[in-house]
């Protein structure tokens, strides 16, 4: 069997979210794949140097043009190209309309329906609006993060739930553990200008991850040496969560660090008081779950996908869109007993034993076989 992969999300070199899911899912199921089956990596850009390196069960592809990729030249490849590809695999929300292949798309969540242009580009949103229900309805099985965005999917787009199926991401083991060296924290906290004691937020920066609030939370709380470190790549209206602490007069306890390489993140995540994720929605919220697998205590908004991930080994935020429900938490966090803290970790690090990548690329290997 020849299994096409749409490379293009995973072979970029700031990977955040579905770019971290792409790559993982990439690499793990080229691992799965052997014998007489190939994996046929798919793109438009030569592939990084962290990318699988190409053998007999894998060969990359590059080509085409840059723009209108999936809708031209991944197209005319599936129609005229060899070999033939039995089963196209894409972990976006695009797949080729019109195509002899069978096809199946991995979704990550549903905001861009939930949410309008107060937190999405107009660009963006119109582009997800349209070509996601009708790649839904192309694919001859959908793949989806959570049992959450599960749900999302049936319930926007009217898809039977039997064409839905549900396969956790996971985390990169090597990269996330408890072992992180003292001498590694103290180097990272130098290099990012951090001093003292932190609470951690992770991820890219736009405002479905309620930032703002996070920042206006950690205003009322009544410990000047106490920092909040944020660690991200810069999205959508990056640039007003940018403001926050200087309107609010703290920008001397809050510390934008830009986006952090993996070598960096299981130090900062180490080093922390807490780590916080305050989204209004979450396909699923893998920060919080590399968070536990180093061993911090992580706070999260009770909504959407985090209760699923997240289970008992939590402190929750009831209501994100409260001020006071954050600073709540927060508080409870900071307020823990060494003997309290250590039993949240030791559960989060349970937790984490749900997600595995073997696990995840051996089902959706699976799956792809089915189709």
């Amino acid at each position: 069997m020849n299994i096409g992969f749409d490379i293009n999300e995973a072979n970029i070199p700031q990977r955040v979210g579905v770019n971290q899911v792409a790559y993982n899912t990439f690499f793990h199921l080229v691992k799965q794949v052997s014998g007489d089956d190939k994996m046929i990596a798919l793109g438009k850009e030569r592939p990084l140097p962290d990318m699988p390196v190409g053998s007999n069960n894998l060969i990359y592809e590059i080509f085409g043009s840059k723009k209108a990729w999936v809708l031209t030249s991944l197209t005319k490849r599936l129609w005229f190209g060899r070999p033939k590809i039995d089963v196209l695999f894409s972990p976006s929300h695009y797949t080729p309309l019109f195509s002899p292949t069978k096809s199946v798309i991995y979704l990550m969540d549903m905001s861009f329906e939930r949410f309008g242009t107060e937190y999405f580009t107009n660009y963006d949103i119109n582009q997800l609006k349209k070509w996601t229900p009708l790649s839904v309805k192309k694919s001859k099985k959908v793949i989806t993060i959570s049992e959450f965005s599960k749900s999302e999917i049936i319930k926007l787009y009217g898809t039977s739930p039997e064409k839905v199926e549900v396969v956790y991401p996971a985390f990169d083991r090597e990269v996330y553990h408890g072992k992180v060296p003292k001498t590694k924290v103290v180097s990272v906290k130098k290099k990012y200008s951090i001093t003292g004691s932190y609470l951690l937020y992770w991820g890219t920066l736009q405002p479905r991850k309620n930032i703002n609030r996070l920042i206006e939370a950690f205003a009322k709380i009544d410990k000047p040496q106490l920092k909040l470190v944020i660690c991200g790549k810069k999205g959508w209206l990056y640039e007003q969560i940018l403001e926050q602490a200087k309107n609010l007069g703290i920008s001397h306890r809050v510390i934008f660090t830009g986006f952090a390489p993996n070598d960096d993140l299981p130090a900062l995540i180490k080093g922390s008081r807490a780590f916080v994720l305050p989204s209004l929605y979450e396909g699923f919220g893998m920060p919080a779950v590399e968070a536990q697998a180093v061993g911090t205590p992580i706070v999260v908004s009770k909504v959407s996908s985090l209760p699923e991930v997240a289970g008992e080994s939590a402190i929750y935020i009831e209501d994100p869109m409260s001020i006071d429900s954050i600073k709540l938490a927060l508080d409870k966090v900071l307020s823990l007993s060494s003997s309290e803290r250590l039993k949240l970790i030791k559960e989060g690090k349970e937790n984490t034993k749900r997600f595995d990548w073997e696990v995840s690329a051996q089902k959706i290997l699976q799956i792809l076989k089915t189709v």
